[in-house]
């Protein structure tokens, strides 16, 4: 097993435990040098989204993609399934739930990046799971998204309110934030009671949930300075345990991440 590339000086694993949620600033974060090019590359990929189809009313403030993979702890193997659909039940989603919503295919240099593979690593370290359960596959969901807004046209990062994501646990990672008023991140628990409000400003300032034991949710952005748009740019990597899950079969279509440099 390879060192640790991202490691962190704070227990988070415990105040997931205690809190259902944690907050990790950027500054918190030890990212190994050989990283340092793969996470560049990585972030410059919010300026080549695509805009996010499933908007009501003709709004354009989300552009987004997206792809599932496939983990497993035990080994660090982490392997993207081949394009599909991306599907939240109504009663989770009121704003675009029950549908299949086929978002644009992450890039084929995104699904290898060592950093953001290194990144799926370090999260699942902090979560509080059984040791059964970190021997068997999960599914995760990752997305790029920037949530645009110009004078008068607010970005709303989270159109459905107050939510769960149907995962175990959500890691939302901020990639850039430019120009930008609002964006407040606000945890809930499961009656709707706020618990706390931060604002991620630099990039990978983060937030892990619990998902099933509190919500969250996303205030809208405005421009700061009216001459030019707001700006705010997530990655968000959502982990749902699975032992049945198989690895994906294509090796035409998928890619088997690399541990070594």
């Amino acid at each position: 097993m390879d060192v640790d590339l991202i490691t962190i000086n704070q227990d988070v694993c415990s105040a997931l435990q205690e809190k259902k949620y944690a907050t990790i600033l950027a500054g918190e974060f030890y990212v190994a040098p050989q990283l340092t090019d793969a996470r560049q590359r990585l972030w410059a990929d919010w300026n080549d989204l695509p805009p996010d189809n499933y908007l009501k009313d003709g709004a354009s403030f989300r552009l987004r993609r997206f792809a599932y993979f496939y983990f497993l702890p035990s080994t660090g193997e982490v392997r993207p399934f081949p394009s599909t659909p991306y599907f939240q039940a109504r009663e989770l989603n009121s704003y675009a739930g029950g549908i299949q919503r086929k978002f644009s295919y992450l890039h084929d240099s995104t699904l290898t990046n060592q950093f953001l593979h290194a990144l799926i690593r370090f999260n699942f370290q902090q979560f509080p799971v059984s040791k059964e359960m970190a021997q068997q596959p999960w599914k995760l969901d990752v997305h790029q998204i920037r949530i645009v807004a110009t004078p008068g046209k607010a970005g709303e990062p989270t159109p459905e309110g107050i939510h769960h994501d149907e995962n175990d646990f959500v890691c939302m990672h901020l990639a850039n934030r430019q120009n930008t008023v609002g964006g407040v991140n606000t945890i809930y628990d499961n009656n709707r009671r706020a618990l706390i409000s931060c604002t991620l400003h630099e990039p990978m300032d983060s937030l892990i949930v619990w998902d099933p034991h509190v919500m969250h949710g996303v205030s809208s952005i405005q421009p700061q300075h009216p001459d030019e748009q707001a700006i705010r740019d997530i990655l968000l990597i959502g982990y749902s345990y699975d032992q049945d899950l198989k690895p994906p079969t294509s090796t035409a279509d998928t890619f088997r991440s690399q541990r070594t440099f």
